[in-house]
């Protein structure tokens, strides 16, 4: 790819994860690929090239009569989700414990503290952000790219999720925050002490408090109207 046509398609990619990211395009929804084009100006190649790494990366289908989804996230999607989140939390606890350096907790500590300013501010999209970039960056110190990429598209779900579920709704939210900040600075801790089984006990504790949001959420916001068969994210998230 000529290295226009890769920034053109650059362009694009971020524009339309970020649409993503905030659920302005949501589960479910068509993705019209000549209308992104037109509001940013390119060509639609670029932009379907964006679409294509983003099914690649899990957050987009293509479907096979042509043309492009936002993944829908069901309740077996969820739960499955959750699943691999916790295998993943364990694993990449244990190798940071293994392969952390000094210089990598200046970067971790950095993006704790980004998190913590981002629930003062109790702004869903900066907190879901901040949580992300933080998790990634314990996946990359993990030194291991299957893993990597998994987190990738594990954090990439949940960031969705945690936008939706931190702004929502009217419930104070405080005390799952604090929980938050609780938790990653426990799983800090456990790297500078290299205790492999108290990062593992933190960081799966850590993920069961997200899920239980995310299930919490869905109970308190027009539970009763989500059908469980199909997409229960998007009516949820209009709730």
């Amino acid at each position: 790819m000529a290295r226009r046509q890769r920034t053109l398609m650059e362009t694009a990619y971020q524009h339309i994860r970020e649409l993503l990211m905030a659920m302005t395009l949501r589960p479910g929804d068509w993705i019209d690929d000549l209308r992104l084009a037109e509001q940013l100006g390119l060509s639609r190649t670029p932009v379907r090239e964006a679409l294509f790494l983003l099914a690649s990366e899990g957050l987009v289908l293509v479907k096979p009569g042509g043309g492009f989804l936002v993944r829908s996230l069901d309740l077996v999607d969820v739960s499955r989700l959750f699943e691999a989140h916790i295998v993943l939390a364990k694993a990449v606890a244990h190798l940071v414990v293994a392969r952390v350096t000094d210089s990598d907790f200046g970067e971790l500590e950095a993006a704790e503290r980004e998190v913590n300013q981002e629930m003062e501010r109790r702004d869903p999209a900066g907190v879901s952000a901040a949580n992300s970039r933080l998790h990634r960056i314990e996946a990359r110190i993990a030194d291991n790219e299957y893993l990597e990429r998994l987190a990738g598209q594990i954090h990439d779900q949940g960031q969705r999720l945690g936008f939706i579920s931190f702004g929502g709704y009217s419930e104070d939210i405080k005390a799952h925050f604090d929980a938050v900040r609780t938790d990653h600075a426990e799983i800090i801790k456990a790297y500078r002490d290299r205790n492999a089984g108290q990062a593992e006990e933190v960081s799966t504790r850590h993920v069961v408090l997200f899920r239980e949001r995310i299930m919490r959420y869905f109970d308190t916001s027009a539970a009763d109207d989500i059908e469980l068969t199909g997409d229960w994210i998007t009516p949820a998230a209009g709730a």
